[in-house]
């Protein structure tokens, strides 16, 4: 019986290690969503960017798609690694319709869901929250 328990196992273990692996995420993933959020912002798509938001807000209407198909190239984003379930990042871009250079300042979490922007807006305390951090600059402006 117990080699039969144990031949059984096995399988479940294998599953499970399989069944999660699938949903780890890399320190290279969370960089990603601050891109996504900028993309989805000059695009006016509210629906991905609720979808990039840990806690939801009814400021953005889930329904609402993307207006334009502007996708930032001109970027330069900056991480600051918290921990390894916290990072922070500002993204200082040339907005493609206005050629305006725009700087969005954000913190993204590891959730049971993914990486995620924990607030919709800007942080207030973005200095205060990252001084002790070491900045890591991920791509320079007008790097390909």
């Amino acid at each position: 019986m117990k080699k039969f328990i144990s031949v059984l196992s096995f399988p479940v273990l294998i599953l499970l290690v399989v069944g999660c692996g699938g949903n780890q995420v890399t320190g290279s993933a969370a960089s990603k969503i601050p891109i996504a959020w900028v993309n989805a912002e000059v695009q006016r798509n509210e629906s991905k960017m609720l979808d990039l938001l840990d806690k939801k807000t009814i400021a953005l209407d889930p329904e609402d798609d993307a207006d334009n198909t502007f996708v930032i190239e001109n970027y330069r984003l900056t991480e600051w690694k918290a921990n390894d379930t916290s990072c922070f990042y500002e993204v200082v871009y040339e907005h493609p319709e206005t050629g305006e250079m725009v700087t969005e300042r954000m913190e993204v979490i590891q959730t049971d869901q993914g990486w995620k922007r924990t607030k919709y807006g800007d942080l207030h305390d973005f200095e205060k929250r990252t001084m002790d951090l070491k900045p890591e600059v991920l791509k320079e402006m007008y790097e390909q």
